[in-house]
């Protein structure tokens, strides 16, 4: 009998364990598509994109994100690793690193070139330059967010 109990009690905190990671995971794609949903409304209305516009534009726009955050996520790893690792690095080794930022910081602007010449072949020069305004928008209506809600967090 103290082993079923104990068998029980392990079973319903497993269940328990794999309902919380599954609320969680749904509760972080909630917030994913929320993110994504203000994005997709507040670049729609800054660009003035029409619904045509919109069905060419979202694709192109996305797969630039797509490229630019694997160089961000790429060189991110790396200056972890060396900010972790550079009080044992070789000059050498050092230079190595330094170098390869600039790299990543080029790989950023030829990114943007190349889709700086889709947006255009897509979009009208005007739109094209409200991309990179409701880009710098978009950062600051994110960071306006997250300071209100930490007020009101701090509030309650």
């Amino acid at each position: 009998m103290k082993y079923l109990r104990s068998f029980i009690l392990l079973v319903s905190l497993m269940v328990f364990t794999i309902s919380l990671n599954a609320q969680e995971t749904q509760s972080k794609s909630d917030k994913e598509q929320e993110f994504k949903s203000q994005k997709i409304a507040f670049f729609t209305d800054k660009i003035g994109l029409t619904p045509e516009e919109a069905q060419i534009f979202w694709p192109v726009y996305n797969d630039y994100w797509a490229k630019k955050n694997k160089i961000i996520a790429d060189r991110k790893e790396k200056m972890t690793y060396f900010a972790d690792h550079s009080e044992n690095m070789s000059n050498d080794k050092m230079i190595k690193y330094a170098d390869q930022y600039i790299r990543y910081e080029i790989e950023l602007a030829e990114l943007l070139d190349e889709y700086h010449k889709k947006f255009k072949k897509i979009l009208p020069i005007n739109k094209v330059m409200k991309i990179y305004l409701a880009d710098y928008e978009f950062k600051t209506y994110l960071l306006k967010k997250i300071r209100e809600s930490g007020k009101s967090k701090d509030n309650k």
